[in-house]
Order: C-alpha cells, then structure tokens, then sequence
C-alpha cells in the first residue's frame, strides 16, 4: 500500500484519534475537511467547546461549500402612520382621487351661495396640497433588529474507494449519519420508566433519551464549533463492490451553528 500524506480509513495522521477517510493522495490538505464530536466545557463563568479526546474523526474533501447569515430587521413604526390606520383615505389623497369628487359637488352649489362656494373651494385648496404626499418618514420606516437565527453551513462531502469500499466509503459516512441522529431513544415513555425497576430515577425518568452528538468543522483556515447536523442525505444507490460496499458516496451537510453568533464568534472561526 503507498504512502499516503492524507489519512485513510483507520489511519490517524499523526495524532491519536482514529480517522475515517478515503484515500486522497496528492490532495492539498486545506481541500479535505475534518468532522469530529466536540463537548462543552464550563470552567466558572466561561464556557468554551473542545474536541472529545480520542475521539474518530471523518475527514473527505468538499465541494459547494457556503456560509449564510440572516439576520431579522422589521420596521416596528411601519404601521403607525396615517397611510397604514387610514390607508383608503390616505391612498386617495395621494391619488388626488378627492378632487374630481369636489368638481363635481360644485355644479349642485345654487348661484350666489359664497359660503358654500368658499368652503368647496378651500376644501379643493387642502386636497389638492394633499395630492403625491405620504405620512412615511425615515423614522417611522426606521427598521431596529429583533435577533437571528443561527448560522447555516452546507457542504458536499465526497468519499470514494482505492482499496477497501467498506472503510474508505461506508464507514465515514455511517459515522457521520450516526452524529445526526440521537445517541439514544428510550423505549418507554415517563409512567414507563417510573415504573421499571432497572431504570435510574430523578431528573433522568422525565429525560430518558439523549440528543445528537454536537460536532466541530475544520476547513482551510476555518474551524467551526459548535455544530449540529440538521440534515444529511444518505445515498442508498451508486456504484458498488462485489460485497455490497458503495464505492463511490456524496453526501450533502446541511450544518448550523448550536447558536447565533457574533463578531467576536465569527472571528474565532478562524485559524491562524
């Protein structure tokens, strides 16, 4: 077997954490992400993320690659004008709409009748100022920011096999499956667990199941952490060796951030 600068299926690159991967000879190791499970550490008041010792990792180059941020910005005043609480009203100013109303009520006015006359026609005065006018203002369009959600992170992972499908394509892509899901799923439910005698009580009979695995990303000269997988497709087709191993696997990530992140966050993403 040649000499490979990249970890493949079992091989630990150096370190001493297992490493699930696909032979990727001659690749530039800045084009190969690592996937690994990570855990919170509390020390006082600080809270950071480590990687888990010893734990696997799942390394395989990635293709369309992006980062989207969204944040929620809304005009809260928007609706506080004129034109939104007398919106018809307002929308007939603007149009001018009144005017031809007026025009027409001065034909029923009987000659010689100046009150009536001037106040038509002062009323004509007011509408016509009225008309191309708007009660928006740049403080009532004001727009303030009411949080975000986290960051989303999708990436094409690609795994294919030299030697082995079973350790190069599978496994990498069973243990990233098996970060999506749950760590585990109780049988029962409350009365149930109450009730059995070789399950722990406390907080643990209302709380039996365990949630996926929170996970860390390194790219290039990015690491991401912490992360959660919230999607992830695995290919039940595509080609496959005489044992049943896919021998070629993609699998698109859809990743985000445990929470939303700020300034200082986004700059720890990166490595140096």
């Amino acid at each position: 077997m040649p000499t490979n600068s990249n970890a493949y299926a079992g091989q630990s690159a150096g370190t001493e954490n297992p490493v699930l991967s696909s032979d990727w000879t001659g690749l530039s190791p800045k084009l190969i992400a690592s996937f690994f499970p990570v855990r919170r550490v509390v020390e006082g008041t600080n809270v950071r993320w480590e990687r888990v010792p010893g734990s696997v990792e799942v390394q395989a180059p990635v293709t369309d690659g992006n980062l989207e941020q969204t944040a929620n910005w809304h005009s809260p005043f928007e609706n506080q004008t004129a034109d939104a609480k007398l919106s018809s009203l307002s929308s007939m100013f603007q149009a001018g709409g009144f005017e031809a109303i007026l025009n027409a009520l001065q034909a029923y006015i009987p000659a010689g009748n100046d009150l009536f006359s001037n106040a038509l026609s002062a009323g004509q005065q007011s509408v016509q100022s009225l008309e191309g006018r708007t009660a928006v203002t740049k403080l009532n369009s004001t727009q303030v920011f009411s949080g975000m959600p986290p960051l989303k992170l999708s990436v094409t992972a690609h795994f294919r096999a030299i030697y082995d499908g079973a350790s190069e394509v599978e496994a990498p892509m069973d243990q990233l499956m098996s970060w999506a899901v749950p760590k585990k799923l109780a049988q029962q439910g409350l009365v149930g667990n109450a009730l059995d005698s070789s399950q722990e009580k406390g907080f643990r009979t209302m709380y039996p199941s365990e949630a996926p695995q929170i996970i860390g990303m390194s790219y290039a000269n990015k690491l991401f952490k912490p992360l959660v997988i919230e999607g992830i497709p695995y290919p039940l087709t595509g080609p496959r060796d005489s044992a049943g191993n896919l021998i070629h696997g993609t699998m698109a990530l859809s990743l985000a951030s445990l929470t939303a992140i700020g300034k200082d966050d986004w700059a720890g993403f990166r490595r140096f």
